[in-house]
């Protein structure tokens, strides 16, 4: 690599990381001011460092709820994601006629654009009683976000040595034995990664969480952190400090298993 594209690639990176980062760390700082010195010194350190809008932020609305719904409905519906893409997946390891046609009609998903389905989605949920109900928004997730679980399972799944699968036929066994003794735990590399894409999406998800929840028993995170920013009354610094609480959870598992995903998402590469 000559010297002038080592450079080139270094400047996209700084630039790629400070337009990453730079908003995170503005809204940490505000987070630590007050409404007056915000708008004073909008890019100025904090005068005093002080935990007190992180309590307050808490203490004003039922975040612990708010936190509690969002982490439900993130889990419950990466949870189906997940066994639906494994069965899915596994299915179209074996060629038939229709398995082209059938994997073009799971990844059809990606390409439809969400404002497209909120109505029909919001009367679905209301006619099956699942309106205000964590359940109901998990459901919801698990079918928005199932092509995406699907598109990363299925290329791990299919690095799977086929040497392998023939050796268990060899050996008797049968369809369900080689998914669940085979195929399964090969592939959970792969379902750990969708796992931790699908979490973050549905956690941070707003637009559903929005229409299909009004009772604060069934509110999200996301949808939470808008009662700090009302039509006669803006409280920033609690909002910002609101928002830093809703982030944490998945800044925090993201770090933790960011290996996995670099894992699961070159598997494709260098089968």
């Amino acid at each position: 690599m000559s010297v002038a594209a080592h450079i080139f690639r270094w400047v996209v990176l700084t630039v790629f990381t400070a337009i990453t980062l730079v908003p995170l760390l503005w809204l940490l700082l505000s987070a630590f001011k007050t409404n007056t010195e915000l708008f004073a010194s909008p890019f100025g350190l904090p005068a005093h460092w002080s935990f007190n809008n992180f309590v307050n932020a808490w203490n004003a609305h039922p975040l612990y709820l708010y936190m509690r719904n969002s982490l439900g409905a993130a889990a419950l519906s990466a949870a189906i994601i997940i066994v639906a893409s494994l069965m899915a997946s596994y299915a179209l390891l074996h060629q038939f006629r229709l398995n082209r046609t059938t994997f073009g009609y799971l990844m059809f998903g990606i390409l439809l654009p969400v404002n497209a389905l909120m109505t029909p989605i919001f009367f679905i949920v209301v006619f099956l009683n699942l309106y205000n109900s964590v359940v109901g928004l998990s459901l919801v997730y698990a079918g928005l976000f199932f092509p995406l679980g699907f598109l990363v399972i299925k290329t791990y799944m299919d690095t799977t040595p086929e040497a392998i699968l023939e050796a268990a036929r060899l050996d008797g066994a049968g369809f369900h034995d080689i998914f669940f003794r085979i195929i399964v735990p090969l592939t959970a590399p792969g379902a750990v990664t969708a796992g931790i894409f699908l979490f973050i999406t549905a956690f941070n998800e707003l637009l559903f969480a929005s229409i299909l929840t009004t009772d604060t028993d069934a509110q999200t995170m996301q949808v939470g952190v808008r009662y700090f920013l009302t039509t006669y009354a803006a409280n920033y610094p609690l909002a910002f400090a609101a928002t830093v609480i809703g982030i944490a959870p998945t800044v925090v598992v993201y770090i933790l298993l960011s290996d996995r995903i670099v894992e699961a998402m070159t598997a494709g590469s260098i089968k």
